[in-house]
This record gives structure tokens, C-alpha cells and sequence, in this order.
């Protein structure tokens, strides 16, 4: 159980898991994924969960390492730089080290109010390498923030498998209860427009050098991405 605390100041930021088209559209089928426009590369595909949560999913594909997304997810001051409508992420918490309990604060177009949101993040690697960053709400361990309403029921994973030739297939499925009253148009508009507009950013960025030189010790690159000393 994370600490009650006071509020948390916003000078230390972390990798925020979360994110990215939390908003989710409503008239969706139960069930059923229903595929949206691809736009930038990026495919997206929404649709109701069996307890009646919103899901949405976004896909792309990058020649990247592996390790260059965890990268991306600690460049910790880049993040509302490229993640849609994130104002701030703070690091609450580190249980181990792959797990983050972060807040992430959402500042909202007019007429939405700001949102936020606490999660737990874990990283893991299966055997044939693929990557997960799974995410689950925590938002029931910390006070409210003066100014925000707090989104619930916060879940999602990011999925990182290895293709040929060093591509990378990169998917993102989430839902949460956004909390407090939103229009639907609103509410289907954001989705979509911040969903895939922070996926077509991180597709770009994760290619960026800075990033795929990083290695991480809970991460095994596939052979065609390995550096000289994960070679050996």
C-alpha cells in the first residue's frame, strides 16, 4: 500500500504510464473492436469493455530497440513535450526497480475540467522478448489535488513486439473512468485526437539516437538490435 501523503510537488518528474487517450469515446459496440481512421501511421480501434468501460487501442511500428521506449518514458522533462493534453508528471513512489507510482495531470481544453490520475507502472519481458509496461489505478492512496477531478478505474498496458529486421510493433490499450460529467462529443473528440496524436509523436521520437544507445537490466534487446556489449 503506497504512503498517505501530502499533496506532491511537482519538481520531481518521472515516466508517466499513463496517459494518452484516457478519455474514451461512447458510442462504441460492446465487445467489439471498431477500427478507426489511421492517420500518421498510427492505426486506432475503440470499443466497450464487459463491465461497460470505454477502451481505446493505438498501433504503430518504428525501427527502434527495445530499450529506447523505456528511454523515452524516463526523459523525464520531454514528456508533456509530446504526451497530448500532459501537464505534469510526478514520481510519487518507486517500489522496485521496474514499478513507478506516478501522477500525471491532465490539462484539458474548455469546457473539460483538468483531470489527473495515479498509477502503478511495471515492467516485464517475456521470453520471446516482447515488452510490457502495464499500468493499474492508485488513485485511492493519495489526496486529491486542489483544482483536478480525479479519474478512477485506470488501466491499460503498452506492448513492445519484436518484428524483423529491428522493426518494432508498439500498442497501447487503456480505459479509466474519466470521472465528473463530460459532454460525449467532448469526450470522443479528446480520445481520439489526443490518442493518436501522442502515438504518432512517440513513433518519431523513439527513433531519435539519443534514445537507442540506453540499456536497461530488465530488458533483452533481440539479436538485431543487441550493442557490442549485449553482444557478448
Amino acid at each position: 500500500m503506497a504512503p498517505k501523503a501530502r499533496w506532491y510537488s511537482p519538481v520531481r518528474r518521472a515516466p508517466s504510464s499513463w496517459l494518452l487517450g484516457l478519455l474514451l469515446a461512447p458510442t462504441l459496440a460492446f465487445g467489439q473492436w471498431q477500427q478507426q481512421d489511421t492517420k500518421d501511421g498510427v492505426q486506432l480501434w475503440t470499443q466497450r469493455s464487459a463491465s461497460g468501460q470505454l477502451q481505446i487501442k493505438a498501433q504503430c511500428q518504428a525501427v527502434t530497440r527495445l530499450s529506447a521506449f523505456v528511454a523515452v518514458m524516463n526523459d523525464l522533462p520531454a514528456i508533456p513535450k509530446w504526451m497530448a493534453f500532459v501537464s505534469s508528471v510526478v514520481q510519487l513512489d518507486k517500489p522496485s526497480s521496474t514499478q513507478d507510482i506516478v501522477a500525471t495531470q491532465f490539462d484539458l481544453p474548455w469546457p473539460a475540467k483538468n483531470r489527473d490520475m495515479i498509477t502503478l507502472s511495471t515492467w516485464h519481458q517475456d521470453p520471446d522478448l516482447t515488452l510490457h509496461l502495464t499500468f493499474t489505478d492508485q488513485g485511492g492512496d493519495y489526496p486529491l489535488a486542489p483544482g483536478f477531478i480525479r479519474m478512477k478505474k485506470v488501466s491499460g498496458e503498452w506492448t513492445l513486439t519484436p518484428q524483423s529486421q529491428g522493426m518494432t510493433q508498439i500498442q497501447y490499450v487503456g480505459s479509466a473512468d474519466a470521472g465528473g460529467w463530460l459532454p460525449h462529443w467532448l469526450v470522443n473528440h479528446l480520445s481520439l485526437r489526443s490518442t493518436a496524436k501522442t502515438m504518432a509523436s512517440l513513433c518519431s521520437r523513439i527513433t531519435k539516437l539519443e534514445y537507442q544507445d540506453a540499456q536497461y537490466p530488465f530488458v533483452t534487446e533481440p539479436a538485431a538490435t543487441r550493442t557490442r556489449s549485449e553482444q557478448r
